[in-house]
């Protein structure tokens, strides 16, 4: 989430706050589109670091500050009335949600897997969907705590073995897990840590990973730690073929902001097909281009992004999603923004309809009773 368009609540929360927003719907050439939003991150101010209070303090107008924590607990709040994460999704013609386990104490905050259990299993958390197992607005990824002696004698164990047990027990709303490596300072092919991909083995989940940079303090800038490059053995050895049982991967923001991360993101969702991409926080310039030297453009990436997917053949293996709520109305936003550019780049309603919900319905859901 950048700072600067954050803030952008503060006109667009008064004006949306008054009232319940009225449902929308997408349509693309007359065809209602189902749409899944599989990156929403559910938080509260109070778990944030003070490095990214200050940051985003920083980047606040001086009134504004004094409503930081109220307006950011109601915008990461799934059930916060008028702004909340269901309230944005409903607005912005979302039919379902996944929300995020977060263990990022350093950089953005945390969100417990007990926490959003709570979230999952609360009585709110209701679609008018009758399809089988979508009787839920939301579902959730759990994720590891990699801080505080991951690597201690017995503490990675147990701490995997807590994860897989909210996959054990509610697979009806676990769905996957989700890891940070930028976040959580822990390197691509560092091998101490492949443990958490074992657990997404035996129960049969994909693991959505943050690839390129991240704007918050602290998080880390090597390229070891945000360009999946540095994945290429792990997605080989879980491939299904190579002795190891099957994981996909889907690479969350498809390396953006690195022109390096961005092409490798790419070019190993082409090389495996264990590999999938996600489109959210596209809606940003380059910082860094392929050879590796900073530039300064205005220009965004998704419109190369989703013309590099469709030309590369990936548009089957590709998620949408926003890497919200950030302020009110980004959802939306984000979606129509998006949508405009598959239109673009020349991708048909069928190939817009899988990238918004059938994609992710055909990973997801693949081989699972969720009735």
């Amino acid at each position: 989430m950048r700072a600067s368009t954050a803030f952008a609540i503060l006109a667009a929360t008064c004006a949306l706050a008054a009232s319940r927003p009225a449902e929308a719907s997408i349509e693309v050439d007359g065809r209602t589109i189902e749409v899944v939003d599989m990156h929403l991150h559910p938080g509260r101010f109070s778990q944030m670091p003070v490095t990214a209070v200050d940051y985003l303090v920083d980047a606040a107008p001086g009134p504004a500050r004094l409503f930081l924590p109220a307006l950011f607990t109601l915008l990461q709040d799934p059930y916060a009335g008028h702004i909340g994460i269901l309230e944005q999704t409903t607005m912005a013609g979302v039919d379902h949600a996944v929300l995020l386990a977060v263990y990022t104490h350093h950089t953005s905050g945390y969100f417990t897997n007990e926490q959003l259990e709570g979230v999952l299993t609360d009585p709110r958390n209701v679609s008018a969907d009758t399809a089988p197992g979508r009787s839920t607005w939301a579902w959730g990824m759990v994720s590891v705590n990699f801080f505080d002696g991951y690597l201690d004698p017995g503490v990675a164990e147990s701490r995997l073995q807590a994860a897989a047990s909210f996959l054990a027990r509610r697979r009806d709303l676990f769905i996957g897990i989700k890891l940070a490596h930028a976040h959580q300072a822990v390197a691509f092919d560092d091998s101490r840590y492949l443990g958490v991909y074992d657990v997404a083995a035996q129960h049969g989940v994909p693991v959505l990973l943050h690839t390129g940079f991240s704007p918050f303090p602290n998080s880390q800038t090597d390229p070891a730690f945000y360009d999946p490059q540095g994945l290429e053995a792990v997605v080989t050895n879980y491939d299904g073929a190579h002795g190891l049982p099957r994981v996909t991967f889907v690479l969350a923001h498809t390396g953006q902001g690195d022109g390096r991360s961005l092409e490798h993101s790419l070019a190993l969702a082409q090389r495996h097909d264990n590999v999938y991409l996600e489109l959210s926080a596209l809606k940003r310039p380059l910082l860094i281009d392929e050879s590796g030297q900073e530039v300064t453009q205005t220009d965004y990436q998704y419109p190369y992004v989703l013309a590099e997917v469709k030309a590369r053949g990936l548009v089957p293996r590709t998620l949408w999603s926003t890497d919200g709520p950030q302020y009110s109305g980004m959802v939306r936003r984000y979606l129509l923004l998006l949508v405009e550019g598959m239109k673009s780049a020349g991708y048909t309603v069928d190939e817009i309809a899988a990238v918004l919900s059938g994609n992710f319905y055909t990973l997801y859901f693949a081989n699972v009773s969720r009735a």
